[in-house]
């Protein structure tokens, strides 16, 4: 009697826990599994963004120009004749060779948040990593738009991959300060 006992209750538990499995239900679904990443899509929601980025800038101008000019007067004669003849001349001449490269390399990673989901599912981010180091301060602002089918199963996407990306690198303290140029170069600037 204690057999079929125990065979009739673990039969009523089994069958109990496979109906409440099949009608349990949370009030709060992520939609992901329990083994599985949750991909960001919503906002709020983080990406990883590895901003590799390299600008290489160069300008070069070439300017020549020479101008001459000549000017005589003639002695004078009868009443005049104390004049002498007087002659001018200039000539001036310039020649200008100016080249500027500018070499720029980015490599961080920011944590961006999802702050707009456009009607076509594309997801908008903006972030910003702030980083201090003795007296000095640098700020990198992240923004772009990016799509869901680019971001890798743990939400890190490459800055390539973001469109309309905008990045922009802002300091403070000594190196800032003696990169800029000094007041009186500033003035002679504007003014020339």
């Amino acid at each position: 009697m204690n057999r079929k006992y125990a065979v009739s209750i673990a039969l009523a538990l089994l069958s109990c826990l496979i109906a409440s499995a099949a009608s349990a239900s949370s009030l709060w679904d992520n939609g992901s599994g329990l083994f599985a990443d949750r991909k960001a899509s919503d906002i709020g929601d983080i990406i990883m963004v590895k901003v590799v980025e390299s600008v290489k800038d160069s300008d070069e101008g070439k300017v020549k120009s020479s101008k001459s000019s000549s000017e005589n007067i003639d002695a004078g004669t009868g009443i005049l004749s104390f004049i002498n003849a007087i002659g001018f001349g200039s000539i001036s001449g310039m020649n200008s060779n100016t080249k500027v490269e500018r070499t720029k390399t980015l490599n961080t990673t920011v944590s961006c948040l999802v702050t707009d989901v456009m009607p076509n599912g594309n997801l908008v981010i903006e972030g910003d990593r702030y980083l201090t180091s003795g007296a000095e301060k640098m700020n990198v602002r992240f923004s772009g738009v990016v799509r869901p089918e680019d971001i890798a199963h743990n939400n890190i996407i490459e800055s390539n991959r973001v469109a309309n990306a905008e990045i922009a690198v802002t300091g403070k303290g000594t190196v800032s300060r003696t990169q800029r140029p000094g007041l009186i170069n500033q003035i002679l600037s504007a003014i020339f």
